[in-house]
């Protein structure tokens, strides 16, 4: 059989002790990636106190997509998988955990998705529609940064922790 590629060597694209150790790499992945989204808000906000004539007033909303974006990470990473594939609703005597579990889910995702509507619009609102220059701009991009990261740490520890066994892929053809 001819192969339509000249190198015929097999290559393995994750080294060993990665795909060993994805589990603890990803959980270590996703805090860094929380960590440093607070970081950046946490650094904006001593940015907006320490300059004189601050042109714009930070107040609850810019706490607020944050803190929206850590608790819907919260809840949507203690939901394990196999409660949401469980087909079984209340509506037939059966158990109604599968339903309050992919009701819960949707509230953790509404939260994080708020989180990043609600950083765009205090950038929008606050910085870019009232002409701040600039210079300023920082703090409300620092707000986006913060809700991005922390909505990709949530991601990524969803995915990791939500995995089959390690370097297992199950793929059914119909």
């Amino acid at each position: 059989m001819s192969h339509p590629f000249v190198c015929q060597m097999p290559f393995s694209l994750v080294p060993r002790a990665v795909k060993e150790n994805q589990r603890e790499i990803g959980t270590y992945a996703a805090g860094a990636l929380f960590s440093v989204g607070w970081w950046f808000f946490v650094d904006g906000m001593v940015f907006s106190t320490t300059q004189p004539n601050f042109p714009v007033r930070v107040g609850v909303e810019d706490y607020l997509p944050g803190i929206f974006c850590t608790i819907g990470m919260l809840v949507t990473n203690s939901i394990d998988l196999s409660l949401l594939r469980d087909d079984h609703f209340g509506y037939s005597g059966g158990s109604s955990l599968a339903g309050r579990a992919k009701f819960t889910l949707f509230i953790g995702i509404a939260l994080i998705a708020g989180g990043l509507a609600g950083s765009v619009a205090s950038l929008a609102i606050k910085y870019i529609v009232s002409g701040v220059t600039e210079h300023y701009i920082y703090c409300g991009m620092a707000v986006i940064l913060q809700t991005v990261l922390i909505t990709l740490s949530s991601m990524l520890l969803w995915v990791i922790h939500n995995s089959e066994a390690q370097g297992q892929y199950n793929f059914v053809l119909d």
